[in-house]
């Protein structure tokens, strides 16, 4: 039962077609006007064949033999029209009105009622929601001209008022040919709209589902537009990096290049002393001169080792390999490689807790070499007779500390000297390229520790520390 309704509805209302929202809204309205057409002139077989049927057999009575033909003639193309559905619909539409005006006009000039002028009006609607505008204006003057042309006519006298209701003690013929009329009238008029209200939902959703789309769109390019915006930042991130680099890069080259001069020029003259003047000096002078080569490979061993980790640092930066150890045990092993590593200088001294096996996570490696360029500095600014000590104290934190008698840190640069290249004015009577602490505070910040250096002032000395959060490994 449900599949035979689905199938007259789909007769006489043609299925809807989905449209993609590319589709151009002038073939959409072309679509729903096409499709109102076809469901009216379907609409207008099934109403007029009974309509027909009925108007014919009274007319016969009447003996009304145009009425019969013309009736029959417009059904019959109406039939076609609804039939051939690959005929423009503008032509059917255009067919359509004339033969409803046709049909009105002979109506209205057989007989006027009281009912009379409401086909006119029909007329007019339905050539509007046809044929649009223009159609609608014209079917509107020529519905006037019409009212006038009867008017003239039934003041003539050539029309008579006839009364279209008629009583229930008339023929049975009569009183079921005008409410088979009406019938026509009314649900032609009823389910044009009917059709075209359907159309309209489907535009209704139609625009609701372009709008939502629209502003996924919109979503989807401001974030387009974000990220973008990001890839442009990064962009100049890197870029800027690169520039930096390669700033970096040169001022490092002819920094070292510099720095390189003097130990090669060391080197230089000692091996020549060395070669030439071998068997006149006595095993001390040799000696003497075979320390300032070893000094002097020593130097630039360490420089071209800076110079490798500031290049890291820039281009892949430090990445910590945290490891547990206990603090005596860090204690005992800093102190076996630094001063394996300065040649056991006399006045290093170490202060830790023999006792505490407390473990702590840190990378050994970036804490060595962060307390040998602490240490490096106190012996290269420090009297040799004084002492240096080195402290490792836990308490919230792991703090290793070197502190020395030295030539101590103006007030004004005790943030600057852990820029990259930046040296102390107090401290350039000394070789030096100024990146030990430099990697120091890059290393601090790669196990998320820090730096710190305080000095009571110049020539008072000065402490620097290593702090380390715990954390776990």
């Amino acid at each position: 039962m449900k599949s035979l309704a689905r199938r007259l509805k789909d007769l006489f209302f043609p299925p809807l077609q989905e449209f993609s929202f590319q589709t151009h809204s002038n073939v959409f309205l072309d679509y729903i006007r096409e499709r109102v057409i076809t469901g009216l002139l379907r609409l207008c077989v099934l109403f007029g064949s009974i309509s027909v049927l009925v108007g014919t057999v009274a007319l016969w009575q009447e003996q009304k033999w145009w009425g019969i033909i013309l009736g029959n003639l417009s059904f019959v193309g109406v039939l076609f029209l609804a039939i051939k559905r690959q005929i423009p619909y503008k032509i059917r539409g255009a067919v359509l009105v004339i033969l409803a005006y046709l049909f009105v006009l002979f109506s209205l000039s057989q007989e006027v009622n009281e009912f009379s002028y409401v086909p006119l009006f029909a007329f007019v609607v339905m050539t509007t929601l046809l044929t649009g505008r223009w159609g609608g204006i014209v079917a509107f003057f020529v519905s006037l001209g019409t009212l006038l042309w009867v008017n003239w006519r039934f003041t003539a006298g050539d029309v008579f008022f006839t009364q279209f209701m008629p009583s229930l003690t008339a023929p049975f013929s009569v009183i079921l040919t005008v409410y088979t009329d009406w019938t026509f009238y009314a649900g032609i008029f009823l389910f044009t709209f009917w059709i075209y209200f359907d159309g309209f939902n489907l535009a209704w959703k139609r625009e609701n589902r372009a709008m939502q789309l629209l502003y996924e769109e919109r979503d989807r390019l401001a974030e387009a537009i974000a990220r973008e915006h990001d890839l442009l930042e990064q962009l100049s991130q890197t870029h800027q990096q690169e520039i930096e680099l390669s700033r970096l890069k040169s001022q490092i080259i002819t920094t070292v290049s510099h720095e390189f001069r003097t130990p090669l020029t060391v080197i230089n003259n000692s091996v020549e002393l060395l070669t030439t003047y071998y068997e006149k000096f006595d095993a001390k002078k040799r000696e003497a001169i075979q320390q300032r080569i070893d000094e002097s490979v020593y130097y630039l061993t360490g420089l071209l080792q800076d110079a490798s980790l500031v290049n890291k640092a820039y281009t892949q930066g430090f990445q910590a390999n945290p490891v547990t150890m206990p603090l005596k045990g860090l204690a005992q092993r800093l102190k076996k490689d630094l001063l394996q590593e300065t040649n056991d200088p006399p006045n290093i001294v170490f202060r830790y807790d023999q006792d505490d096996e407390t473990a702590v996570c840190l990378d050994y490696d970036f804490a060595y070499q962060i307390i040998f360029s602490f240490l490096s500095n106190a012996l290269k600014y420090s009297p040799p007779a004084e002492s240096i000590v080195i402290t490792l104290a836990l308490a919230e934190q792991l703090t290793i500390s070197v502190s020395d008698a030295g030539i101590g840190i103006a007030p004004d640069e005790a943030q600057q000297i852990w820029e990259l290249f930046y040296r102390g004015h107090n401290t350039l009577n000394q070789r030096g390229l100024g990146l030990g602490l430099y990697l120091a505070k890059r290393m601090a910040h790669a196990m998320d520790g820090m730096v710190t250096a305080v000095s009571p002032g110049l020539d008072q000395g000065s402490t620097f520390s290593l702090h380390i959060p715990p954390r776990p490994c």
